[in-house]
């Protein structure tokens, strides 16, 4: 199965190249969808233009009103939930977040879901794959024939209590200000419990071994012999790189992102790293 992703434009994090490298050395291809020219993309990778799939111009519609101070990122989160729904609606195969990094290559029935636990409460949005008659997917567009793109999917508080406060108040708002996850895990987990999907969860090792702040293992070179043993587990297919440092000084070369670097140095392309102490 065709691995989809997604980058608005502009270049690419350093760490977003080495993990597109690394789908590419698992035995994946891989789709690629930009609104403009992406740099730092390894080679092998196909490109495509993601207009056809989502029109641009709905992340105008993802602004928080009341909480402007979210406008600056937000809005792309909610868009990419949305945008990945739509491509298995297109039945162009599993995505991954571009901070996905993989470990090797394992197989995705087409006729089957694919997603793993993320905690013991949700499951992640960042690996995640639908057939494109699964009934998730007509919530969604349900959801994107609406003017307000206002979830059904909600709970009370977020669904009800909250939207309610606010209207007796006077207050505008838009879906955006009712959390950041209102399109993704948590929408999808909702809506998986909803369609009695859940059962095709994986565990949360496949690919979220080290979740939250834990990531930050991936740049500590201190933390080897335990990535290691991450990479030695047939379970563990990958990680997802949620919590993030600076992304462009070069790590440590023990460490499993210079690791990685190293493994995979024939996949990427010339990367830029500020000096030490930069």
């Amino acid at each position: 199965m065709r691995i989809a992703t997604f980058w608005h434009s502009g270049r690419l994090r350093n760490m977003e190249t080495l993990c597109l490298a690394s789908w590419l050395e698992a035995g994946f291809e891989v789709d690629l969808y930009s609104y403009g020219t992406v740099e730092g993309v390894p080679e092998g990778v196909a490109r495509h233009a993601a207009d056809p799939v989502l029109p641009e111009s709905l992340l105008q519609r993802l602004l928080p009103v009341l909480r402007k101070e979210r406008r600056a990122f937000q809005p792309m989160m909610n868009f990419s939930d949305l945008f990945r729904v739509k491509l298995q609606e297109r039945g162009a195969g599993l995505w991954l977040d571009c901070d996905v990094l993989l470990f090797r290559h394992f197989a995705v029935d087409p006729g089957k879901p694919f997603f793993a636990w993320e905690d013991r409460h949700r499951i992640g949005s960042p690996v995640f794959y639908l057939p494109p008659d699964n009934p998730m997917i007509a919530d969604y567009l349900r959801v994107l024939e609406t003017p307000d793109l206002m979830p059904h999917w909600l709970g009370f508080r977020r669904g009800v209590l909250r939207p309610t406060f606010w209207r007796l108040l006077g207050r505008p708002f838009s879906p955006a200000d009712l959390g950041i996850t209102v399109y993704g895990n948590d929408a999808f987990t909702r809506l998986a419990r909803k369609h009695d999907l859940l059962r095709h969860a994986l565990g949360v090792r496949a690919f979220y071994a080290w979740n939250g702040k834990e990531t930050l293992r991936f740049y500590d070179a201190d933390e080897a012999d335990e990535a290691e043993r991450l990479e030695d587990d047939p379970a563990v297919f990958g990680l997802h790189l949620h919590h993030k440092l600076h992304p462009t000084p070069r790590p440590a070369a023990a460490s499993l992102y210079g690791r990685m670097l190293d493994r995979l140095g024939k996949r990427l392309p010339p990367l830029a790293w500020l000096p030490e102490g930069g």
